[in-house]
């Protein structure tokens, strides 16, 4: 067995992880590095659809490997043709996503149930990457590029047997591997991304449950937060957004991703606690749209009269905006002038121009983010910050990590007890050497390692 990572080392996200057993192979993901992409392109400085892979290749922020892209972009490497039987997505979060447009026709891409909806909510509400679609649907001479798995499913390749095992993370649908090849005696495991801090901390101690069981003995572990440890978690942060909302007299404004539902149902839980509606925007409306056909999911319907949407003023709706619109079971706000002490209104960095139309006076603004770790990020804080002094909002941060902290990495690790530890998707990896005792391996992108010996 073969250990390639073309990605989500010595970074955090870019994940793309080649494992092959004898002349075929799986990805463990194939995400987007914007690390490796932001030292060359950034703001209308980016790579030109119109010479397929070639920019990005240029300056290898994509690997270099025969078989793996789409026929139409015509690009040949030295070496043989790899043999990839299927890329395994963990999550739908585009550092483990954002190249899947790009793989060759004859690599079907296995995922989560629920990640599959949000990839199609994101392809019909978002201007189209150039490649395929994230999620092809299948018509009458082609299948969809798309095979979904749930908890409990195993998928068979060649020799190997893949079990993905849900596990805690800030976005729902959320997987971690466990890839045996009992021919040669080997169990790898896959992490993903990982927390045990969330509202569903039971998933990922079935995965620490499941891994120790089946005798892992190379761990992929995600260390994100390495050097971090905090105690915060998401019941904390309903408790402290409910608390503060409270107090509030105005409009209260929340800035969160739309597509962290355990922190939609933080606000929702605050809106509701506090007489109070949540008004979110056309996007993440579609998104619950698709998400309440997954009953596990549990996603409030839009009968609730806690929910509404929010319209903002334009000369033309996308389809899939009117379509929205148009759901009798929704109830649009289509005025700025709504009662803003009725409301949290869900507004992120890309909507602060809807507050040009509301004019929130005595408002108080949430942002439900962590601190920015790069230095794009940081200049989009400061932007932000920008907008929250010009409207005079008073300013609260409440967030709970996507990610464990120290001492949950060093918990799940020493829990599983691998016989070797291979440290990704982290800007230190070798912090794992300072909490563990477990031998350590740490690779480098591009370059193989044999798990066999």
């Amino acid at each position: 067995m073969k250990l390639t990572p073309h990605g989500g080392i010595n970074e955090i996200g870019g994940n793309c992880f080649l494992l092959e057993s004898g002349n075929e192979g799986i990805l463990l993901d194939f995400g987007r590095s914007f690390k490796n992409e932001g030292i060359y392109f950034a703001g209308y400085l980016m790579p030109r659809t119109s010479q397929g892979l070639t920019d990005y290749l240029e300056f290898n922020t994509i690997p270099r490997i025969n078989g793996l892209y789409a026929d139409k972009f015509k690009v040949n490497f030295p070496g043989a043709r790899k043999k990839i039987r299927g890329c395994f997505l963990s999550h739908a979060h585009m550092d483990h996503y954002g190249n899947i447009n790009l793989l060759s026709e004859t690599i079907p891409v296995y995922m989560g149930e629920t990640a599959k909806i949000i990839l199609t909510s994101v392809q019909e509400t978002s201007r189209p990457r150039f490649g395929r679609p994230y999620v092809r649907h299948p018509c009458e001479n082609t299948p969809s590029n798309v095979r979904t798995f749930r908890t409990g499913d195993t998928i068979q390749i060649s020799d190997l047997t893949i079990t993905p095992i849900h596990v805690d993370h800030s976005i729902p649908g959320a997987y971690a591997f466990i890839i045996e090849d009992r021919k040669k005696d080997l169990v790898i495991g896959y992490s993903g991304d990982v927390r045990l801090h969330g509202w569903r901390t039971d998933l990922t101690k079935d995965f620490i449950r499941i891994a120790k069981k089946k005798g892992v003995q190379f761990l992929l572990m995600e260390g994100t937060n390495i050097d971090e440890d905090f105690d915060l978690n998401e019941q904390q942060v309903r408790q402290d957004v409910s608390e503060a909302v409270q107090k509030a007299e105005g409009l209260a404004i929340a800035n969160y991703t739309l597509r962290d539902i355990d922190r939609f149902r933080s606000f929702y839980f605050a809106a509701k606690e506090n007489a109070r509606k949540l008004l979110i925007n056309l996007k993440q409306a579609h998104l619950l749209k698709l998400l309440q056909k997954d009953i596990n999911l549990d996603i409030p319907s839009f009968e609730d009269p806690n929910i509404e949407v929010y319209q903002r003023p334009k000369r033309r709706y996308y389809r899939w905006e009117q379509e929205i619109l148009d759901d009798p079971t929704i109830t649009i706000i289509d005025n700025p002038d709504f009662n803003h002490g009725e409301y949290i209104f869900h507004c992120d960095f890309w909507n602060l121009t809807d507050l040009i139309d509301i004019q929130p006076i005595g408002a108080t603004y949430f942002y439900s983010h962590g601190d920015p770790f790069s230095e794009e990020g940081l200049i989009d804080f400061n932007r932000m910050m920008e907008w929250v002094k010009a409207f005079k909002l008073e300013f609260h941060q409440f967030h709970a990590s996507g990610h464990a902290p120290r001492k949950d990495l060093k918990h799940i690790v020493e829990k599983i007890a691998p016989e070797i530890l291979i440290p990704i998707h982290s800007e230190n990896p070798e912090g794992y050497k300072e909490i563990i005792d477990i031998p350590l391996i740490l690779p480098s992108r591009g370059h193989s390692l044999n798990l066999n010996q």
